[in-house]
């Protein structure tokens, strides 16, 4: 089984509240960029989950235009993402979920999953792959790391 983490692109200033803000004209484009980088590797998750913030589900829209397929599922639970995030993933069953977060919690996660003290750092559509043996995890490997996407001008 697969774990995406992605933390979302980039967001315009604080203008009304946090959870308002809104993608950037070169957010967009950064998310579409990714979505076009890992669907040239053959990614397909599962399901597509995001917070209920605005820049999250935008930026988990980049992916779900590009992958019907894929539920796009709004958790509130994404916002912290907590390690308990990942036993609701899977007491929910989705296969190989995509999880569109936020800073620090989502940084947090993917580090606690490395374990050995690794830190991963994750900036506007930062996104890690790991492989589970189940959700949650009793086993993890990161397999891909990508602190920002390949070839993003």
């Amino acid at each position: 089984m697969r774990l995406f983490l992605l933390r979302h692109s980039i967001a315009e200033a604080r203008v009304t509240t946090d959870f308002d803000r809104h993608l950037t004209t070169a957010g967009h484009r950064k998310a579409d960029h990714l979505v076009e980088v890992l669907l040239g590797e053959g990614f397909s998750p599962g399901a597509i989950i995001h917070s209920p913030m605005i820049r999250s589900r935008q930026t988990a829209q980049a992916f779900a235009n590009r992958l019907p397929q894929a539920p796009m599922v709004e958790l509130a639970e994404v916002m912290a993402a907590k390690p308990s995030l990942l036993q609701l993933l899977g007491d929910a069953g989705w296969k190989d979920p995509l999880v569109v977060g936020h800073n620090p919690g989502i940084s947090l996660l993917a580090s606690q999953l490395c374990g050995e003290n690794k830190v991963l750092s994750f900036h506007t559509c930062s996104f890690a792959e790991f492989e589970l043996d189940a959700l949650p995890p009793q086993q993890c490997r990161l397999i891909r790391w990508l602190p920002t996407p390949p070839g993003y001008v």
